[in-house]
């Protein structure tokens, strides 16, 4: 015996139809996306070089360093197995560091060179820095030195004697305007070494 079919059983759901302006959703979204496209083309137009190098070589530098050191092996020894190592480069240091010191009158004419021999950019720094006993120099040391604050990379403050020259004094000068910078928050380290020219440099040093 078949069961007595209900007045439910013929109820059918209701078939939905979509809103006669559905379209526009889609619409407004690639209309978003067209105009973020233009906003971005717009952007990279008007970039700060200084800057985007600066965040470019962070980049390069951690993922895809591209200084090398290259062991030659010289022709004839056969034996002999060439080396090569990977050195991060410290050029995005430098910007980064002169981005810092663009509004500081004391160093923003600070320029450095970069020397593979060291894997380490150097900067020349001006007589008139150098009088460690001048209170304004001191705070100039100090806010030189909280640039660098937090950086992983090793920074220096070397002073350069020539042959026969006060090796003593210049240890001291050394000390004294490495810790004048250490004073502003930099792990900043002395160094003393013999040259031909006597100067104080600024040294930063990339990581092997």
């Amino acid at each position: 015996m078949k069961p007595k079919k209900t007045g439910l059983d013929n109820l059918q759901p209701p078939k939905k139809q979509p809103p006669a302006q559905a379209w526009m959703l889609t619409f407004a979204d690639l209309t978003s996306l067209l105009l973020c496209f233009f906003i971005l083309f717009y952007a990279t137009l008007t970039i700060d070089r200084p800057t985007w190098q600066a965040l470019v070589g962070s980049f390069t530098a951690t993922f895809a360093p591209s200084a090398l050191a290259v062991a030659v092996v010289p022709r004839g020894q056969l034996n002999a197995m060439p080396v090569v190592r990977t050195r991060r480069g410290v050029g995005y240091l430098d910007n980064v560091l002169r981005q810092n010191l663009r509004n500081d009158p004391a160093w923003q004419s600070l320029r450095g060179t970069e020397t593979l021999a060291e894997n380490a950019f150097i900067y020349a720094v001006p007589t008139v820095l150098q009088d460690i006993n001048n209170p304004a120099v001191a705070a100039a040391w100090q806010r030189l030195g909280a640039m660098v604050r937090n950086w992983q990379t090793n920074v220096a403050v070397r002073v350069v004697t020539p042959a026969g020259g006060n090796m003593a004094a210049a240890s001291a000068q050394a000390l004294a305007l490495a810790q004048a910078a250490a004073a502003g928050g930099g792990r900043v380290t002395a160094e003393v070494r013999r040259g031909t020219i006597p100067q104080v440099l600024w040294v930063l040093y990339g990581a092997d």
